[in-house]
This record gives C-alpha cells, structure tokens and sequence, in this order.
C-alpha cells in the first residue's frame, strides 16, 4: 500500500490529445483552464486550490489526471475531458446538494483541528447531515478514520454487518444517508490534502468495509445509499479513494460477490480486495496507542497489497 509522492508522479510521461508529454505538463495546462472556475470556488475546495498555481491546487489537479488516465503505458490524457471533469465537481460544491455538505466539512474540519488535540471528532460528527438521526447508530468503533502505518494516508472502516441497518432507515431515507457518507469523504478529502502537504505523497483513503455480521435480508436501502456515496464520490473527490477493502464476508455472500461489485463505480471495482482478518474489540480499536489498533492497520496494509 506504498502511496506514490507527487513528484514521482508529476514526472511520468503519458500522451496528452495524443501527442507525448508529461504529467506535469497536462497539470499546468488543467491549472490555467481552470484557474478562473476554481478561484470562485475559494470555500468549497481545500486550503490553497483556489490559488491560480499553487501546490495545493496542481496536487488536488493531479487527482483528477491520475484517476482518469486509464491502463495504457504511457497513460493516455484527453484534456477537455479532465476539464470538464473538474468543473462539475466545482458546480456540485456550488450547487444545492453539495453546498450543504462542503460548507460543514469545512466547518467541521476547521474545528478539528482547531483545539488542543492534533485532531478532535467530536464537531465533525456534530455537524454531519441529519446527524442527531444516524449518529446513535454510528458508534466510534462503528464508523471511524485512521492514520496508515506510514502516516501519509488515511484508513476509513466502516463496520457494516455491526449497525441495525432496518432501524437506522426507519429515521433516514437512502438520499439523507447517502449525504452523511458523502460528508465524510468531504471531510477526508481536507485531511488528505492536508496529508499530501506535508508529506509530498499523494495521500489517500483505504476503505474497510466489516461485513462480519451482515444481515443478509437487511433493509437494501442501506446498500443503495453506501453505493450512491461512492458513485457520487468518484466523480466529485477523484482520485481519493484507493483500495476499497470488503473484510470477513459471511460464507453465503461469497458466493454472491457479483451482487457487491455493481455497487461500486468502475473505479473502484478495479481496486476491490476481498479479505478476512478479526477486528479488535470496539475499545481497543478506538485507543490509538493500542497494540490491537497497530495489528489491525498491519493487517489493512497486507490486504491493501497481496490480496486479489
């Protein structure tokens, strides 16, 4: 799960509307093309993007080239579609869907980070959508981030087969769900940004999904609402997401792994691992100096790497 830095990444050659070039090249190029949209936008996007040539802003550009630059060696870059790409995650955050979710992932964020400890949750999770419905179901063991072993990325585990999934729905519906899910990967997007700052790495987000559990007549508007997220997700935070982890399915649903894989778009169906290791116990999972929280980022960074 070793996180490429942004140099190494910038300097790649690829073909750019067909003719050779560089990462870096296509960066700069998207940069100008987008500066003006972007500068309008100054709330709505991490620190710095706004900025016309900030590192910050070719960073949070190389997202967009890296994740839409396909299999082919060299990678292939058409521009005007990366454009396009990134103007529309610009007018979802300005829009009446987005705008909810990243004005108070700023927010919340801003707060985190604002205290006495390097990072506090609580008023992230204060001001998610609708969070005085779906938080009592969201323990901390439930739903939770972490640093990878390296520091340069980050771990978000959500323990699926442990929520009451029929009683959570009975107080959201799958849209309001879906817009908590998506506040959080907002939220993610600002701390790897702010990862990717410090350590020149392009930082990113490994997804735990915990099936352990799982009830397999639960209420599938659940499912529709996590699917949704990431479709969403793919197409406003790209190149955020890495690899999408799904642990200890029940031996049924192994059998029925085609029924999971269309909830993911295709972007994230080419980085699925399946795995099977235990999780700590809720209170050793949630101490950050425990040795059951370290084993199971270990184990994280194992299925991350070997696992087909």
């Amino acid at each position: 799960m070793a996180i490429p830095s942004v140099e190494e990444l910038m300097s790649q050659s690829c073909d750019v509307d067909g003719s050779p070039s560089t990462v870096y090249s296509a960066v700069k190029e998207l940069a100008l093309r987008t500066a003006a949209a972007r500068n309008s936008a100054v709330d709505l996007l991490p620190d710095g993007v706004a900025e016309a040539d900030s590192q910050a802003a070719e960073t949070w550009l190389l997202r967009f080239v890296v994740s839409r630059s396909g299999s082919s060696a060299p990678p292939s870059i058409s521009l005007s579609s990366l454009e396009e790409e990134v103007l529309a995650s610009l007018e979802w955050r300005a829009l009446a869907q987005g705008r909810p979710i990243v004005d108070t992932a700023r927010e919340g964020y801003t707060k985190a980070i604002s205290g006495e400890k390097p990072w506090n949750n609580e008023p992230v999770l204060a001001a998610a959508p609708h969070s005085a419905e779906i938080r009592p179901f969201f323990t901390p063991a439930k739903l939770l981030t972490m640093r990878n072993a390296n520091n340069d990325g980050l771990i978000y585990v959500i323990r699926a087969g442990q929520v009451n999934d029929k009683s959570l729905m009975s107080k959201v519906d799958a849209d309001e769900l879906a817009d908590f899910f998506l506040y959080a990967k907002a939220v993610n997007e600002r701390v790897a940004a702010r990862l990717s700052a410090n350590t020149g790495k392009l930082s990113s987000v490994v997804t735990v999904n915990d099936l352990s559990g799982v009830d397999l007549f639960g209420d599938s508007r659940f499912r529709d609402a996590l699917s949704a997220a990431s479709k969403t997700a793919d197409s406003i935070f790209p190149g955020l997401a890495a690899e999408t982890i799904l642990l200890n399915l029940p031996f049924l649903v192994r059998t029925l792994v085609k029924v999971f894989t269309p909830l993911f778009p295709p972007s994230v169906q080419k980085k699925l691992k399946f795995s099977a290791f235990d999780i700590a116990p809720p209170e050793v999972l949630v101490d950050q100096a425990s040795s059951g929280r370290a084993a199971f980022i270990a184990d994280v960074n194992k299925a991350a790497r070997f696992l087909n």
